[in-house]
């Protein structure tokens, strides 16, 4: 005698386990929240205590500046487009994908470092905090005075030979070389940073993509502003930067990471408009 499950020789099929539902996307005021609470931090660096140059302290806080500058940012660049093409959730080929959003991201920071290099510092005309500081060591003139000896170039090597020969190498502070070879070298005029344009740019980017397309794994995008945040910060702890240069850079950084996030969703919606327009044609 058959049970009640197996008359006829069919069987109850097990049901199908339930889809898992798809993460909610942040509205539009908590993504606005996040930007604006990381321009906050940046704002509270006015509070950071100056910290001995020599120290481990300083030390990680110039590898974190690395990671902001020309030889950080295009690795951090390269990482999230590949992060972002190859696992996340958007319409069209994930090659066409990686190759927009290098080149817009790439032609956004492109023209953003020349324009701050050019326009921007040499506008505001705002001197470093560590040239400040040389000044009132009495290891260089008065800081109008030192940018008027020369261009970029010229100044760092001016204060190279000043670093290395008495009485001026006398006054200087107790530094790790790095950090000494950075001071060097960082004879440009200060607002806005660029360390902190460039790296809120980036991450003001990718975590719009982020949340939008929903790369894996997820938690990635925990990590990207508040890695922006460090690196403004680390350009302070090192004294090449205020509070206000690395605000205003960070600031102009949200304002070009949202140009890139709506030129890649232009991109996206005029494509899919194309092969529409195809398929009915």
């Amino acid at each position: 005698m058959t049970g009640p499950h197996e008359s006829g020789g069919d069987r109850e099929t097990p049901p199908t386990p339930p889809t898992p539902p798809t993460p909610p996307t942040p509205s539009r005021r908590t993504l606005g929240a996040l930007l604006v609470g990381s321009l906050l931090a940046l704002l509270g660096s006015a509070a950071a205590p100056a910290i001995e140059l020599h120290s481990d302290t300083a030390l990680a806080a110039w590898a974190v500046s690395l990671s902001g500058g020309y030889f950080g940012i295009p690795v951090v660049l390269v990482l999230g487009v590949a992060w972002i093409s190859c696992t996340g959730r958007f319409p069209g080929r994930r090659k066409e994908m990686a190759v927009v959003l290098t080149g817009v991201l790439l032609g956004v920071l492109g023209a953003a470092a020349w324009s701050n290099d050019h326009v921007l510092k040499p506008a505001f005309a705002v001197p470093r905090p560590h040239l400040k500081e040389l000044a009132r060591l009495c290891v260089i003139p008065s800081t109008p005075e030192f940018y008027a000896l020369d261009d970029k170039e010229g100044r760092t090597k001016d204060l190279r030979h000043l670093f290395t020969t008495q009485p001026a190498a006398a006054l200087l502070p107790k530094f790790h070389p790095l950090i000494r070879e950075h001071w060097l070298v960082q004879t440009g005029y200060s607002f806005p940073s660029g360390h902190a344009l460039a790296s809120f740019t980036i991450a003001t980017a990718f975590t719009l993509l982020g949340f939008r397309f929903r790369p894996q794994p997820e938690r990635l995008l925990v990590l990207l502003m508040p890695w922006a945040v460090l690196v403004g910060w680390s350009r302070l702890l090192l004294q090449v930067h205020s509070t206000a240069d690395i605000t205003g850079g960070g600031l102009f950084g949200i304002l070009l990471g949202l140009l890139v996030y709506r030129i890649v969703l232009w991109w996206l919606n005029f494509r899919q408009a194309a092969i529409q327009s195809q398929i009915r044609d």
